[in-house]
Formats: C-alpha cells, structure tokens, sequence
C-alpha cells in the first residue's frame, strides 16, 4: 500500500518516477529462507503510467496505511478505470538461491 502514496502526484515526484519500497519488507525472503526456494527478483517498468491518480488529503494516507487497505482515486482513459495504453517493460534478474 506505501508504495502508491510514493510516487508522483506527490510532491517532488515527477510522472516518470517509479518507486520501490523493500526497507521492511522481507517476509518472503524470510519464507523462502525456511523453505529452501529459490527468489527471482522482477520488476515492470511503466506499471505506475497506466493509471492517473488524484492527491488526496495526507490524513487519507494515514487512514490507508492504518486500515491495511488501498484509498485511492485512480482514473484512465476518459476518467474510466480503463488503462491508459502504456508500453511495459520488465525485468527478470538471476535466481537467488537460499544458502
């Protein structure tokens, strides 16, 4: 959920910015850990493009992060929840094996 609150219309940002949020975010590393399997790293660039979304007051930020759930406006092509024709690219790095 952090994650859309960290990218543009946020100030500073800029509508070709993407962000990633791993800081604490390590309960699938721990889980593969455990059980022995392996982690492909895969990002998509383009993905934040698709959807434009509407700067709501910080106090909604809160509420979301606080209730675990997405609060967001977010509209595409002709203020539908239709996509915005958007090329994406991903990337797929090399296996992490557990030791």
């Amino acid at each position: 959920i952090a994650e859309m609150f960290e990218s543009y219309p946020k100030p500073g940002f800029h509508p070709n910015d993407e962000a990633a949020l791993l800081k604490h975010r390590n309960g699938v590393f721990k889980l593969a850990l455990q059980h022995k399997i392996p982690i492909i790293p895969v990002y998509c660039f383009g993905a934040t493009k698709m959807f434009r979304r509407v700067q709501l007051p910080h106090f909604i930020e809160t509420l979301s992060r606080t209730l675990k759930i997405s609060l967001c406006l977010l509209y595409g092509k002709l203020g539908l929840p239709i996509p915005f024709r958007q090329r994406l690219m991903y990337v797929i790095g090399k296996t992490i094996w557990p030791s």
